[in-house]
């Protein structure tokens, strides 16, 4: 049995790492934290097999915990940025997986580990019915295919007859309903709120019955749609 420690601040994006770990025959979670100071106090006291690490937190990054660590696990980074994956190779991680992180690429890069150790080959107890979807998709805008990271989309608007997409790289416009955009996108990830609107759960900040707040913009939450978004968003209530 390996041990594993998952290090990320969206919760979205541990519980899709729970979910593959729990289909994997020989791997077993002995912690979760969601930010990288913590994490670091505990593998201190609880060295890991195999650390799960996310690079952009606030307040230490993963790349930072990861120079900081004098016993290095196996690191697996996770992120929604492939600009950083250079970085990470240079300090010797096994692998890095870009988000959304569908199971296939997961079993790929804990099969490495398991090589690595001279493991049994990792075989998974029960394959999830539906892979997870893909980290990205392309738009078409001002003649050009444009390249979109599901990671990085905050949400979207319906114009008329064109969608604008809100990101956190900047703002997209392209020639599509709101209607083709929400068949196009994973439920799990996205929620259509309004007839005009389209957000991305986790980037949520904070909520009420009649809007929700993502960074600097407040959003409406349509009449028809109230009762399901409500549903969906309290689900995390504490």
């Amino acid at each position: 049995m390996m041990n594993c420690l998952i290090v990320d601040d969206e919760e979205m994006a541990v519980k899709v790492i729970e979910s593959h770990i729990s289909h994997i025959d020989g791997l077993e979670i002995v912690g979760t934290y969601y930010n990288a100071i913590d994490a670091f106090s505990a593998l201190q006291q609880q060295p890991v097999d195999i650390l799960f690490l996310d690079i952009q937190m606030p307040k230490m990054s993963g790349l930072t915990l990861l120079q900081s660590l004098p016993n290095k696990p196996h690191v697996i980074l996770t992120t929604a940025h492939r600009k950083f994956a250079l970085e990470g190779y240079d300090l010797d991680v096994v692998d890095y997986l870009l988000k959304p992180i569908a199971f296939d690429r997961f079993l790929r890069a804990i099969g490495k580990v398991f090589r690595l150790t001279n493991q049994a080959p990792v075989l998974p107890i029960v394959a999830p019915e539906v892979n997870s979807a893909p980290s990205f998709f392309y738009i078409k805008s001002d003649r050009q295919f444009i390249k979109i990271l599901l990671e990085e989309v905050l949400f979207m608007e319906s114009l008329r007859n064109h969608i604008k997409i809100v990101t956190t790289n900047g703002n997209f416009t392209t020639l599509m309903s709101i209607s083709q955009m929400e068949e196009k996108l994973p439920p799990q990830y996205f929620l259509r709120i309004h007839r005009s609107y389209i957000i991305a759960l986790s980037k949520v900040d904070r909520f009420s019955q009649t809007n929700v707040c993502i960074e600097d913009q407040t959003i409406p939450i349509g009449n028809l749609y109230r009762k399901e978004v409500f549903q969906k968003l309290s689900a995390d209530l504490i």
